[in-house]
């Protein structure tokens, strides 16, 4: 007795064929009509020693498949095996986004659908013996990146701010293109933006919120682990003095280094203060301002700053 009947439709023999071959190089036997019907013999007893003398079935299991009389009949046949003798004897290998139905709705696949060959193989060597290594994909991350330094330069002139964002990050998810960011401003006052390295560009999201989101997109998908460089240049119009004499930095995803420097064009400014805010209605955690000389430009450096807080630079 062979171990597998392969139950597939015309249309789908390259992926049968590949099956067979593979499960035939790793030890398996296999009866397939691409290689064991001659021409001459009889179609139905052939089916029906594939049927008897294998063990299981395999349905390569795809939108054409469903809709095939003679694979019906074998599958249906082999279905009644099953529910008698209370043992496996159809396993799907799912090859296209299809959702089985009916009585082959309960019976779980083996899904091949957008695997590299390797993962195919993996997966369906795995299902047919009924064994699912006991491993996981590894720890997946609350946050995507993690950025190591970030340097925020704050260039306030009287009716512009230019803003300046140099970062460098750490990856933590496989094949991200772009690192979301957002500035607070508003809509009635211009913003430009523009990357300042040639790895990226910006792309400009609506998010529908009171914040600018943008995406910076890099010119190539980014691996797990990789750190990464980019940086920015906001040119702000200011001319409502929305921002006349403070800036805040949200911290959302964990930052190892955050330095923040100010350069104000205003003479007249002898003293700044730095502060760390937190308030809501169930937790008010918003430190005192702490008041400094200003010393043109003047810098706040800040280690492992703390999740979820604001950090605010005023005049």
């Amino acid at each position: 007795m062979k171990d597998f009947f392969i139950s597939y439709t015309g249309s789908d023999e390259k992926q049968a064929k590949w099956i067979a071959e593979m499960l035939e190089s790793n030890g398996k036997t296999v009866f397939i009509q691409a290689w064991d019907f001659r021409a001459g013999e009889n179609f139905v007893k052939n089916i029906n020693k594939g049927l008897t003398e294998c063990n299981q079935m395999l349905i390569i299991l795809s939108e054409k498949y469903l809709t095939s009389y003679w694979c019906q009949e074998e599958w249906t046949s082999k279905l009644k095996e099953q529910v008698e003798s209370q043992e496996r004897k159809i396993i799907p290998i799912r090859i296209s986004p299809v959702k089985p139905v009916g009585l082959l709705g309960p019976l779980s696949y083996i899904d091949i659908v957008d695997k590299t060959q390797e993962e195919a193989t993996a997966l369906i060597l795995e299902g047919i013996n009924g064994e699912i290594k006991r491993v996981s994909e590894g720890f997946i991350p609350y946050y995507n990146v993690e950025h190591l330094q970030i340097d925020l330069d704050y260039i306030v002139k009287h009716d512009k701010i230019i803003y300046i964002k140099q970062c460098r990050t750490e990856i933590l998810e496989d094949n991200k293109e772009s690192i979301h960011n957002r500035i607070t401003w508003f809509a009635d006052e211009k913003i430009e933006i523009k990357s300042l390295l040639s790895n990226s560009h910006i792309e400009s999201i609506n998010m529908q919120d009171t914040n600018y989101n943008f995406n910076v997109v890099f010119n190539r998908k980014l691996k797990k682990g990789e750190i990464v460089d980019y940086a920015f240049m906001a040119i702000l119009d200011n001319k409502h003095q929305n921002f006349k004499n403070f800036f805040s930095t949200e911290v959302i995803v964990p930052i190892h280094k955050l330095n923040i420097h100010l350069n104000i064009a205003d003479e007249n400014i002898n003293y700044y203060y730095t502060q760390k805010l937190y308030d809501s209605l169930m937790n008010v955690r918003t430190e005192s301002r702490v008041k400094h000389e200003y010393i043109r430009p003047s810098h706040w450096y800040i280690e492992n700053p703390e999740l979820h807080f604001e950090y605010k630079i005023s005049w």
